[in-house]
């Protein structure tokens, strides 16, 4: 198949030699939005609204944070706090109307509406995030590519039989996104690989980390390590993603 801008970030991903390459595209993925969003962000109108309206959650203020330049970061804090507080000012205004009301603050009547009102408006203020609707609107356009690329070309579906499958959280969106993209005759025989090759690379895994308990036997003192010695990281990796 010939390469083209959506293939590529796919083959390179499945060319290195890691645990899930889904995780190494949302890697590159997280750290570019990051990026853009401290760098030409910053001079976009409309991106900086909906930036001070949604915000970001905590790993990628993390991200933001570990940037060296801070000043774009306080800039978004900074506007982004302006915004959180003249919701939760109007909020207060209603809760506070509320107590007034003829039927009082004890009748469910008064209050079950600011009380929803409240839960509706938190669930937004925490759970948006700038970069993670980028990242998995993305991440969701790889699979589409990554599982046509599988029914289509010979070359990559050898290359994805070569691979040490995915973490469980890709295995999911894999799953998911083979129900809608792939014709009828390819999900049954895509899902009996990805499902053959992870069961198979969850025992390769399970027999390093196991062997890394069992180094600490004073018995085994002498047992060579060989690719058991991050065990630990790569196991974590494989059940929840990669580590920061």
């Amino acid at each position: 198949m010939k390469e083209t801008i959506y293939t590529i970030p796919v083959n390179e991903a499945y060319a290195t030699d890691c645990e899930c390459p889904l995780c190494e595209l949302e890697r590159k993925l997280e750290t570019e939005a990051v990026e853009y969003s401290l760098g030409p962000a910053m001079m976009e109108p409309d991106f900086r609204t909906e930036s001070n309206e949604k915000g970001y959650c905590n790993k990628h203020f993390k991200m933001m944070f570990q940037s060296p330049n801070k000043l774009p970061l306080a800039l978004v804090l900074d506007t982004h706090l302006d915004e959180v507080r003249n919701k939760l000012d109007a909020l207060k205004n209603t809760a506070e109307n509320a107590l007034t009301e003829k039927r009082g603050m004890f009748k469910k009547g008064s209050t079950a509406d600011v009380t929803e009102e409240a839960s509706q408006l938190l669930s937004k203020l925490f759970c948006n995030c700038m970069v993670c609707e980028k990242v998995n609107h993305t991440m969701e356009r790889y699979v589409d590519v990554l599982l046509y690329m599988w029914a289509t070309d010979d070359e990559f579906k050898a290359k994805f039989d070569r691979s040490k499958g995915v973490c469980l959280k890709h295995l999911k969106l894999l799953t998911e996104g083979a129900k809608t993209s792939l014709k009828a005759k390819d999900k049954n025989p895509f899902l009996a690989t990805l499902l053959k090759k992870e069961c198979s690379e969850l025992s390769r895994i399970q027999e390093d980390i196991h062997k890394f308990t069992l180094k600490f036997d004073y018995r085994n003192a002498d047992m060579e390590w060989g690719t058991a010695k991050d065990a630990p990281e790569r196991t974590i990796e494989k059940l929840s993603g990669y580590m920061e």
